[in-house]
């Protein structure tokens, strides 16, 4: 319509005439009115189509349930009275489902929907939630709470709900209430209604996933009295998987909308519902043992779990009435590393550590050629390179929530990942491929620092146990490049660390040395791993361990970038002196070949440490610091070929090696320095200095000696006479060895066995007329004290008595008689009972470890291997109901059903009725069959008929054989099926004759020997004859099958098959030890088949710890005195085989 002109007005009155706009003004409810009785309260909620009295009415209601449900309130009891009397009127004379309670609330509410009152319609909904929240509060009123809640769940009731619950988005007011209705139908009388409500999930559901997403958008931080639309949906699903049965909670958690919405926001949830939300999954979900692993994994997915990590940066206080103890990032910080690193929660799956997901590394057959083909070790196996770029993995949604995690910059981001690195070591190597991108150019900044905290801790998780192979190491070592990213992460590139350590920031060169003398160690005990394995396996561990040390060359730096920055260390910086000693004496520990290439002068930095602790200024942890380092020195020096021991220099007064030993009777005896003894202990071996016969140590006992020292003031006399003789000894030991022959020849008594002696001694006495005539009384008392104890210290430890008797004579007669040493000299023997000696010897820690590597299974082992092996070799318990059960039902049932199959195996029974019945029964079904229209019914007529002649001659007088029934029940499962591999053939066998012969086992060389009836099912047939030959061995009768059969002959042939198919193996290995079970079978095994003999040269060629438990259990279940007189050395044989 067009707007008039100005001049189309004849009055100016005329422009006030136009239609005013109508305002729908909400009229201002009075004040409550208060309730004194249930009639006034009647009265005040009966229907009223005036909807500002329905208002009031309600309002009024509402604030007569406030007193009712708080207990400090003076007129609580008063009006829980009230309330009782008001809802006992409306109980019905008899109990029906479609009774509907308190009608008049009801009608309103239907008044309000139908009206599009939707204030009223909120405040009928707030009014009954806030209703059910008093009677659930109160057990005497908790029967009018549940027929309440039948009401509320009608079908008219529900499709009110549903037009509260889908409602604009922008009216909160009557969204909110009828989710509150719901949370408290769902909670109410502990939940005993939440199926019911989950079942009416049309309605109760209905716009929940949008509910979900309405959260709050006010200013500040949501109100715990006010929540928002989320924070009532989050309550009413939560309260929901709380008390919801198994079945339905399942159903629940695949409603996949409802499910993505739950955790979506969470990050903006005010701090008592995340804190609601993170428990109830925790208790509820997670460790919930009877809800499925696809079901937690619904809701407990990389999305899911990726949103909970967003709350380590959380930063909404709790301001709450009740807040909690802990702080929202804590909570989550736990809930994800209980979801993320335990078992059985369903996250965290089983996982075999550094073997990928789809390779077996039990599987060598492609290794077992013959001499026409060329060895090509590891290279013949085609995955063992493959895993350079990606790791396929078994906890796929734990490797895809560690890509969204922040370590570097979060703390206990860093301790999730690490301790998910330790639950599931498989995601190491896929996390740092992942990674090439990050720059790890050293530059001090807090993600650079952030970053190498990651990699130093994932370099110190432990390598799992056997590699993550279950059951002992594999047959086949673990890739390499997997192994090395455990080792060295792929962003510790030759580039980077050789970087750091010319860094001239001390924390940067720290950080490389560090985390480079952490590689080192691991590498270590992964190469002893590799060496314990190739001891009990196959060559190819020791082939992975070179080519991992290869690998590792390439990625770790020269030693050359070590010892250079060593030498830009100050005297002062203690800590990376140690640290860089340390990793020093690693490289020619770990990769001698590489370490040889520098050539270091560690002369100069054992004089320089030297000097400063004989100095005597340093603070106790200074000296501890200087002392590791200098043990850590004169290990490097022991591995550098051009060491000179026994030269003295200007700057130090003593040789190198008496430096060494004098340092280590320094040490305090509480806190011993073993490398440096075995240092000490190597370098008097190869020079031959003291025996290492006796079974106490002489080169400690005289540790012992020289620590005693400490009190002597002419204690530098002493150390320079020992290093004299020391030096004299280890330059020409030729020399003294002929002169311990000339004493040793002049005894009178000749002994078999000549005892131990030291050339030490021998240097002494030589040595002893020169200090005679340059030492004053003092001094050489003193020197003569030393002597005399070290001479009684021999005759303790049980050096050559007679020998010590001539030495000791010799150097009496070169001391004057007058002198004070020649009286302590033959005090001597005194000595010997009060001379203090070391303990036993007790042999270095890589020594005792290597002893304790045995590969003898352990007792754990044999158990788990037996009770595999074994499983099924309990005898069967016959199934007599068998005999009456095939009369019930239909023919194709009674054959495919295995109740035909459990007919036959009755033949075998150890009871003449049970036989005859079950031969008689099987005629029976034979006739029916015969008349039946079942499609393969000819050849198992012809089957049943042939077993039943066959045993008709038998049964009478003894079982037939397991072998036989086995064979017959197994082949009807062939026969119903025309496209099995071997229906040609046990249809050719059934063709021969009409009875079969008892003494052989059918088919056994139609299948071993002659080619399979389709071109790819050779190893299907031999699986199949594997399988009915173990279920038939079961009785001595069977074994007597197999003796005569030569089965185990076979069975070993078959073992030794280049291609043999998966499982068949564990068949044959299964099929010994059944026999092994049958009384005398163990024996026939050792006396007919050679099997010891085949046992050891198997277990030498690696075929693992079975075949070790399997010799062990022939040999324990044999008859030991007939195997003796059969063969001379089954002992031996077993020792030796286990040991190998």
């Amino acid at each position: 319509m067009a707007k008039r002109m100005a001049e189309d007005v004849a009055d100016g009155t005329q422009a006030y005439m136009k239609r005013q706009k109508i305002s729908n003004v909400v009229p201002q409810l009075g004040p409550s009115t208060e309730i004194y009785s249930s009639k006034q309260l009647h009265q005040l909620l009966a229907f009223d189509q005036d909807t500002v009295r329905a208002k009031h009415a309600i309002q009024s209601f509402k604030t007569f349930l406030e007193t009712c449900i708080n207990p400090e309130n003076e007129n609580h009891a008063r009006q829980t009275s009230i309330l009782k009397e008001f809802l006992e009127s409306y109980k019905p004379a008899e109990e029906e489902k479609t009774a509907v309670f308190s009608p008049e609330l009801m009608q309103t509410w239907s008044f309000a929907s139908q009206s599009n009152d939707e204030s009223l319609l909120s405040a009928v909904s707030a009014v009954l939630a806030l209703l059910l929240k008093t009677l659930s509060n109160q057990l005497d009123l908790s029967n009018y709470g549940m027929r309440l809640c039948r009401t509320l769940l009608q079908r008219s009731q529900l499709d009110l709900m549903v037009k509260g619950l889908t409602a604009n988005k922008g009216k909160d007011f009557v969204i909110s209430p009828v989710l509150r209705l719901l949370r408290e139908l769902s909670t109410f009388d502990g939940g005993s209604l939440a199926n019911q409500i989950f079942r009416s999930r049309d309605q109760t559901l209905k716009g929940l996933a949008r509910n979900l997403g309405l959260r709050y958008t006010g200013d500040g931080f949501e109100d715990i009295k006010k929540p928002s639309v989320r924070t009532n949906a989050l309550r009413f699903i939560l309260s929901l998987i709380k008390f919801l049965p198994v079945d339905a909670k399942r159903e629940l958690l695949n409603q996949r909308d409802i499910v993505l919405s739950l955790t979506r926001d969470i990050k903006d949830d005010p701090p008592f519902m995340v804190q609601d939300i993170l428990e109830t999954l925790k208790s509820h979900v997670l460790q919930d043992e009877a809800l499925p692993r696809d079901a937690k994994t619904r809701i407990v997915n990389a999305t899911t779990l990726a949103r909970i990590a967003l709350l380590y940066n959380y930063d909404q206080s709790d301001d709450g009435p009740t807040p909690s103890s802990k702080s929202v990032s804590s909570t989550a910080h736990d809930f994800l590393t209980m979801a993320c690193t335990t078992h059985d929660l369903g996250v965290l799956n089983r996982q075999t550590g550094f073997y990928p997901r789809g390779i077996d590394p039990d599987d060598a057959h492609d290794l077992d050629t013959g001499d026409d083909f060329l060895d090509l070790g590891l290279d013949s196996i085609e995955w063992m390179d493959r895993f350079t770029e990606e790791v396929p993995v078994r906890n796929t949604i734990l490797s895809d929530f560690i890509q969204n995690l922040r370590p570097w910059s979060n703390n206990r981001q860093r301790e999730l990942l690490i301790a998910i690195f330790a639950a599931a070591p498989e995601l190491v190597a896929g996390y740092f491929f992942s990674k090439k991108t990050f720059s790890f150019d050293p530059k001090l900044t807090a993600t650079w620092i952030g970053y190498s905290s990651l990699l130093f801790s994932s370099i110190q998780l432990p390598i799992p146990k056997h590699f993550g192979h279950p059951g002992g190491y594999a047959r086949l070592p673990p890739p390499p490049s997997i192994v090395l990213e455990n080792i060295l992460p792929q962003p510790l590139t030759q580039r980077v660390l050789r970087t750091c350590l010319l860094q001239s920031q001390d924390l940067i060169r720290f950080f490389a040395i560090r985390i480079l003398r952490l590689a080192f160690i691991k590498l270590q005990k992964v190469l002893n791993m590799y060496q314990e394995a190739a001891s009990g396996s196959s060559s190819l561990w020791s082939q992975a361990a070179t080519v991992l040390k290869d690998q590792f060359c390439r990625r770790c730096p020269s030693i050359k970038d070590v010892i250079h920055a060593f030498r830009n260390l100050t005297s002062d910086d203690l800590l990376q002196r140690e640290a860089t000693t340390k990793l020093l004496v690693l490289y020619f520990e770990v990769i001698p070949s590489i370490a040889l290439e520098a050539k270091f002068d560690v002369s100069g930095a054992l004089t320089q440490t030297l000097q400063i602790l004989e100095g005597g200024l340093l603070k106790p942890e200074e000296r501890i610091l200087r002392a590791m380092e200098l043990e850590n020195l004169f290990q490097f020096a022991h591995f550098s070929p051009g060491m000179r021991w026994f030269a003295k220099t200007e700057e130090l007064p003593m040789s190198p090696f008496m430096s060494m030993l004098k340092f280590s009777a320094d040490t305090s005896a509480s806190a011993p320095l073993l490398r440096l003894n075995s240092v000490l202990e190597s370098i008097v071996k190869e020079y031959q200095i003291l025996q290492t016969e006796t079974a106490i140590s002489i080169l400690d006992s005289l540790i012992l000696r020289l620590r005693a020292l400490e009190s002597t003031p002419n204690s530098t006399t002493v150390y320079t006479f020992l290093d004299n003789c020391i030096s004299r000894c280890a330059a020409k030991p030729v020399k003294y060895i002929f002169g311990l022959e000339e004493i040793q020849n002049m005894e009178e008594e000749s002994r078999p066995k000549k005892a131990p002696f030291s050339l030490l001694t021998l240097v002494i006495v030589e040595q002893w007329p020169f200090m005679v005539k340059s030492l004053d009384s003092e001094r050489l008392s003193d020197v003569a004290q030393f002597v005399a104890q070290y001479i009684a210290m021999c005759i303790k430890i049980k050096e050559d008595k007679k020998a010590l008797k001539v030495v000791l004579q010799r150097i009496l007669g070169s001391t004057p008689e007058s002198s004070a040493a020649h009286g302590i000299l033959q005090r001597s023997r005194k000595l010997v009972d009060i001379v203090e000696v070391s303990e036993l010897k007790v042999k270095d820690m890589d020594a005792i470890t290597q002893e304790s590597k045995t590969n003898t299974p352990s007792a754990s082992e044999k158990a788990d291997i037996i009770q595999t092996m074994l499983e099924d070799a309990t005898p069967r318990v016959e199934d007599h109901k068998s005999l009456v059960k095939w009369t019930t039902k239909e023919v194709d049932e009674v054959v495919e059903g295995g109740h035909a199959a459990a007919l036959i195996s009755l033949l075998s029974s150890e009871h003449l009725s049970v036989r005859k019945e079950a031969l008689t029964n099987i005629s029976k079904f034979a006739s029916k069959l015969k008349e039946s229209t079942f499609e393969e019914k000819e050849q198992i007529w012809l089957l049943l008929c042939e077993i039943v002649e066959t045993a008709r001659e038998i049964v009478d007088e003894k079982p037939l054989a397991t072998i036989i029934t086995t064979f017959a029940s197994h082949s009807i499962s062939v026969l119903v099926n025309p496209l099995h591999c071997l229906y040609p053939k046990i249809n050719k066998f059934l063709s021969q004759g009409p009875s079969w012969e008892v003494d052989k086992i059918p088919l056994m060389y139609k299948i071993l020997d002659e080619s399979p009836s389709l071109d790819d099912a050779y190893y299907t047939e031999i699986n199949w004859l594997l399988t009915y030959m173990l279920a038939g061995l079961r009785t001595t009768a069977d074994m007597a099958i197999f003796r005569k059969k030569r089965v185990f002959e076979k069975l070993f042939s078959l073992w030794n098959s280049t291609y043999l198919g998966p499982g068949i193996r564990d068949k044959i290995l299964r099929i010994l030890f059944r026999a092994s079970t049958i009384e005398g079978g163990s024996t026939t095994l050792i006396t007919r088949f050679s099997t010891m003999t085949w046992l050891q040269a198997q277990i030498a060629l690696g075929a693992g710890t079975p075949l070790k438990v399997l010799m062990e259990r022939i040999i324990d279940s044999s008859d030991r005195q007939r195997v003796e007189r059969w063969s001379e050395g089954v002992k031996a044989i077993k020792s030796d085989t286990l040991d190998f």
